[in-house]
């Protein structure tokens, strides 16, 4: 094993030590964080033709699927090394699964079925940032963080899951998943250069999860100011759809960049001159 493949290893293994660690010092200055009975209380509660509960929540999980769709269509012609066809193929993988549990999930939303809406989430989110670092950092993350970091944020959810269970409900290592791959890759973008080109579909992806977090935020005032044509939660999804193709339009698109000359041969062409 060479020194860069122990050192994105190391850094791996870092990582989740500091995803474990946050989320103690979370626990110990806050205690269990139980799941909020009213996350489950959404603005937009018809029923279509009587058959389908909540429809708009569910139907709108369509564009989803329509992103993965997009994304398999889109996978024989994508710009990826040997590492990367893994975290590509989970991550359309992932975004169908997150469609098909989330209209699960709206169909009764409760927290036994919100496992089946987050679940498939994180097989979404962590493709989605090992591809990133790959991008930005090294490209052996495609290879070593893909697998690890996937496990640990299914084991994130599983654990909220169980803790409900248990009476003592416990949302903060989940939040520690979510959130963390929200911060981090942008932060990536802003100070790390890329390998590929192609960055501004992941700067449109990155606007887009703002703006659906904001869609999520105010879900019946959206729904109230809309006449009740659509919820903050309906656009949400749609949303997500958006910020997928987007992901999957820039590994189609993104091309290897040139590596920058060295100084050793800037010198060279300027004495040459």
């Amino acid at each position: 094993m060479d020194f860069e493949d122990r050192k994105v290893r190391r850094q791996v293994w870092l990582t989740l030590f500091a995803a474990l660690l946050l989320w103690g010092l979370l626990r110990l200055a806050f205690g269990p964080l139980p799941q909020d009975p009213a996350y489950h209380r959404f603005a937009d509660t018809r029923t279509l033709l009587g058959v389908i509960p909540r429809a708009g929540d569910v139907l709108t999980n369509l564009a989803i699927l329509g992103a993965a769709i997009f994304g398999w269509a889109l996978r024989p012609r994508m710009a990826l090394a040997m590492n990367e066809r893994a975290a590509a193929n989970l991550l359309i993988a992932g975004t169908a699964l997150t469609a098909l549990g989330s209209a699960y999930y709206h169909q009764f939303p409760n927290n036994a079925t919100l496992l089946w809406d987050r679940l498939p989430m994180t097989l979404t989110i962590m493709p989605a940032l090992v591809l990133v670092l790959a991008d930005r950092v090294h490209p052996l993350f495609a290879r070593r963080a893909l697998w690890p970091f996937t496990v640990f944020a299914a084991a994130s959810v599983v654990f909220w899951a169980w803790s409900e269970t248990t009476g003592a409900g416990d949302v903060w290592l989940y939040a520690v998943v979510r959130i963390g791959p929200a911060v981090l890759i942008p932060l990536l973008l802003i100070l790390r250069a890329p390998r590929y080109t192609g960055s501004p579909w992941l700067v449109t992806a990155v606007v887009l999860q703002v703006v659906l977090v904001v869609f999520e935020y105010f879900d019946h005032e959206i729904f109230a100011a809309s006449g009740g044509v659509a919820s903050g939660h309906n656009l949400k999804h749609v949303t997500v759809g958006a910020t997928l193709a987007c992901l999957f339009i820039w590994l189609r698109v993104r091309r290897p960049r040139a590596p920058a000359p060295s100084s050793a041969a800037q010198e060279a062409v300027t004495g040459d001159q």
